[in-house]
């Protein structure tokens, strides 16, 4: 294994607040990512929030300040999307039981199945039946991987669910995680309130919890942006999600996010609605609206991970012990190290006081 050399003062770790073992808890999945990975990690309780960030160089792995870079935050996205749902629900503009077609302007191909209607809800907790990814974006997917979802607009989203919409179970049954699905809701959340995503968005998330250094658009945030990197080290192109931004296409800081997560903290009643468990989503893990929900140890944790073709993140909440852990990171979703992403987080977040 390559020798980690920490380069930096100690004062710099008593400054942060975390102990010795996280620190090293990171660095050591640092120094087993690619040449010019970078991790930024939020320390968040309810009365302030730390943070830890660190490169890994040639296999030495030095300490910088990374808490207001912006990363590709991949499907943590889908989080915000359902804040936005629950926003609508408290405003009475929707129901989560509310059918899908309710509120899209053009008849759908299938709006249900063996007797089954899809529900708001069910595109936001993944028990809607939609297939993962649509059938008519195969040719992106094969040809385009740098950028696949780049040309997949939401006249052709729209175009998949009058024609081609397509469930692989019965509305309901069981949870069946859609990318496809999640995007349509933020799109038809939009013809609710008649604006398009991304002010909803800005509307619901951004500016209502002071998060500065997040967006869609790129530009708006490139000065911060790192850049992301494969297996091997070598940068790689950014992904532009289109008509699949309210499913993965945020870009944020860990600081930012850490606003949001100490939101949860306090009696927000849209935050509240939106952690209400839901669905089971499989044997050991149940759903809310975004959130996944674990039992860990008789904690309730939520959670949510991300991954594009040059960044990964994992974040988690314990709301009853007001503590969260924030992940990000400009290392592909395909390098297989970063699924230990998830693991990592859960012990910071055990081991936080």
């Amino acid at each position: 294994m390559k020798k980690i050399a920490i380069l930096v003062h100690f004062y710099l770790s008593s400054l942060i607040g975390q102990n010795q073992s996280q620190i090293d808890s990171i660095n050591f999945l640092l120094n087993q990512l690619p040449n010019n990975s970078q991790i930024a990690v939020a320390f968040v309780n309810s009365e302030n929030v730390s943070y830890y960030g660190a490169i890994n160089q040639n296999g030495e792995i030095k300490q910088i300040d990374n808490h207001k870079s912006v990363f590709e935050i991949g499907s943590i996205t889908k989080v915000m999307t359902s804040t936005i749902l629950a926003n609508l629900v408290r405003e009475g503009k929707v129901t989560l039981d509310d059918s899908l077609q309710k509120h899209v302007p053009f008849k759908l191909k299938r709006p249900d199945k063996n007797g089954k209607t899809v529900t708001i809800k069910m595109l936001s907790n993944h028990t809607s039946g939609l297939t993962r990814m649509p059938n008519n974006m195969l040719f992106d997917l094969l040809f385009n991987s740098k950028n696949p979802y780049k040309k997949y607009d939401l006249n052709r989203m729209e175009k998949y669910y009058k024609k081609r919409m397509k469930m692989n179970r019965s509305p309901g049954e069981s949870a069946l995680y859609s990318n496809i699905g999640v995007a349509f809701l933020g799109h038809v959340l939009g013809y609710v309130e008649n604006i398009r995503y991304d002010q909803l968005l800005d509307k619901y998330v951004i500016s209502m919890y002071g998060m500065t250094s997040t967006s869609l658009d790129r530009n708006k945030i490139k000065d911060n942006l790192v850049l992301g990197v494969n297996n091997n080290g070598k940068v790689v192109s950014n992904w532009d999600l289109s008509a699949f931004n309210p499913a993965g296409g945020i870009l944020s800081s860990v600081e930012d996010l850490s606003r949001f997560a100490r939101a949860n903290f306090t009696e927000d009643p849209v935050l509240q609605l939106q952690r209400e468990r839901t669905a089971k989503y499989n044997e050991n893990i149940d759903i809310a609206l975004g959130w996944l929900i674990f039992n860990e140890h008789n904690e309730i944790i939520y959670w949510h991970n991300g991954g594009t073709g040059g960044y990964s993140s994992d974040m988690s909440i314990n709301v009853n012990a007001k503590k969260s852990i924030i992940i990000l990171s400009n290392v592909s979703a395909l390098v297989k190290e970063v699924k230990q992403f998830r693991s990592l987080n859960f012990s910071l977040l055990s081991e936080m006081d």
